[in-house]
């Protein structure tokens, strides 16, 4: 049986103990089932995962004691960043999750011309916080040892005015499929909302050097579409970066 993975937030270090905050502890002890002596892969998300034994199987306060790094990972020869328009609930929790496992390094959520989902006052940390555990427990199913950063919100006009990579391509059901390879070189990829780009933001990108990204004669549901442009973009750089 594979060992179980669980993200923390602390710093780690071999020959040392640990005590797992409530959450964490009820996870790994009442949902997984794991008891005293058992081994654990623990990672922060810095691309170390150590290897842990359970000193104390309690629900509330599981005490763990950390061996050795058992597995590494290297930072990304390149960054990709998918600037996702704010969709409804559950669809933005489907993409965040899919993204983390198909190695985005960077993700914006955005507020365009046709956004329905406005979340603001204390809703903004409530959020987050949530967001971050949907991406940790992404990575610890998927394998990963370091986690996308989650930029939080941004205005698209804010994002294009000062673009994070060297290539852009805005995700457009009404233009062909890629006819060349992307480079491999830092990439934003733009994805709409329910209701697409406008014109006015599509022309706005286009001005920055971005590039129209079809997938076809199907629409795609807004919570699909990202995942087909990412698994497209992976594949032509033979799932090698970042």
């Amino acid at each position: 049986m594979a060992r179980r993975r669980l993200h923390v937030d602390a710093v780690l270090a071999a020959n040392t103990a640990l005590t797992l905050d409530p959450e964490r502890s009820h996870y790994l002890c009442r949902v997984l089932r794991q008891r005293r002596g058992d081994h654990v892969l623990l990672f922060a998300g810095d691309g170390l995962g150590y290897e842990a034994e359970i000193d104390s199987a309690d629900p509330r306060a599981c005490e763990v004691r950390l061996l050795a790094i058992e597995a590494t990972e290297p930072p990304p020869r390149l960054r990709l960043h998918l600037g996702q328009a704010m969709i409804k609930g559950e669809r933005l929790d489907f993409v965040l999750q899919k993204a983390t496992e198909l190695g985005v390094t960077d993700i914006w959520l955005l507020e365009t011309e046709r956004t329905e989902v406005r979340i603001t006052g204390p809703r903004v940390s409530r959020r987050e916080t949530h967001w971050q555990r949907i991406v940790e427990s992404a990575a610890e199913q998927c394998g990963r040892l370091r986690l996308p950063t989650l930029h939080g919100h941004a205005a698209l006009n804010t994002l294009l005015a000062d673009p994070p990579a060297a290539q852009t391509f805005l995700l457009d059901p009404g233009a062909a499929p890629l006819d060349t390879a992307p480079a491999v070189a830092d990439t934003l990829l733009l994805i709409g909302p329910e209701g697409g780009f406008s014109d006015a933001e599509r022309e706005a990108a286009r001005a920055t050097g971005a590039r129209s990204m079809g997938l076809g004669k199907l629409i795609l549901r807004a919570d699909t579409a990202p995942l087909a442009a990412l698994s497209i973009l992976r594949q032509a750089w033979d799932w090698n970066a970042p």
